[in-house]
């Protein structure tokens, strides 16, 4: 649990629909136009059937972002929404007009049923679960610019903005508003998978006990840049049978229907990911990393001879 959880919890509480489709003509507003079956409908113009865009705005106003943007200097903030496709919906925020180079934000989401190879996961439940799905997401701060006290992680532009946990936490609030069981995403970099394994868990035992395996062998030792680097440029090596990380993108989840929190607190699971963890025992190759971050123009901080 953030330290968000409890006081974003007690916004969204006082938060109406009033707020959150703010801005929307009373004949879009009726229910044959929201509902069906009595749930909302995916191809409503509201982002996830919920947000109008005055309402998003009303939303980082209530939780604080807004503020924590302005103190930043990005004073401009405009939120764009696209809905066009009914399955995938966009957000956008820009720090004054909506160009590239303006970008705070952009965050896609799709909602539905995924299915799951049940091969690695045996007794997973029988069923595919309906799942906000993040298929894309970027924070970052458009005005700065990366420094020796702040170098880049794979895939960063700028730098982010440190409000990941917010985030977060509002993708929860939002996931069990729509009655959703769990959040899901698939990193495409290996450090990502890290920044949300707080509270996520890979749905194959393998990645898992990769992950676990690199924190203990490399994260005690050495800076998140490095072993950021060091996944992206294959220089981890297990020593185990001397073969090099291959980072190969997969689900995470964050569940939250009881049977997924139970099936993932389960000792089958933890027992197989506590197997797994024993056949990897990391290592750097520095030579090469050292080249190869040298050769990409990056700093090699910390990284001994």
């Amino acid at each position: 649990m953030t330290r968000y959880r409890r006081e974003y919890s007690k916004i969204a509480r006082k938060l109406t629909t009033a707020d959150l489709q703010a801005g929307v003509a009373e004949n879009e507003l009726s229910l044959e136009n929201l509902l069906t079956d009595g749930r909302v409908t995916a191809d409503s113009n509201f982002f996830l059937g919920v947000f109008s865009r005055l309402g998003l705005v009303n939303a980082v106003r209530a939780f604080g972002l807004q503020e924590i943007l302005n103190k930043a200097g990005l004073t401009n903030l405009r939120l764009e929404i696209d809905t066009s496709d009914p399955h995938t919906h966009r957000l956008y925020a820009f720090n004054g007009t909506p160009q590239p180079e303006n970008t705070i934000c952009e965050l896609v989401l799709k909602r539905g049923p995924v299915h799951f190879n049940t091969g690695v996961l045996p007794n997973f439940p029988a069923r595919n679960p309906n799942l906000l799905q993040v298929e894309w997401l970027l924070l970052q701060h458009p005005l700065q610019s990366f420094s020796a006290s702040r170098p880049p992680l794979p895939g960063q532009v700028h730098p982010g903005l440190g409000i990941g946990d917010r985030l977060m936490e509002i993708l929860i609030i939002l996931t069990n508003r729509v009655r959703l069981e769990g959040i899901i995403n698939k990193p495409r970099y290996c450090h990502t998978a890290f920044m949300f394994s707080k509270e996520f868990i890979f749905t194959n035992p393998v990645n898992q006990a990769i992950m676990y395996a690199i924190s203990k062998n490399l994260l005690s030792k050495y800076s998140f840049y490095l072993v950021a680097w060091a996944a992206h440029f294959k220089c981890i090596m297990n020593t185990r049978d001397h073969a090099p990380l291959i980072w190969e993108p997969d689900f995470l989840m964050l569940p939250l229907a009881k049977d997924l929190i139970k099936y993932f607190r389960s000792r089958e699971y933890q027992q197989r990911v506590n197997e797994l963890t024993r056949q990897y025992n990391f290592t750097i190759d520095h030579a090469s990393l050292r080249a190869l971050m040298v050769k990409n123009d990056l700093e090699p901080l910390g990284l001994k001879q």
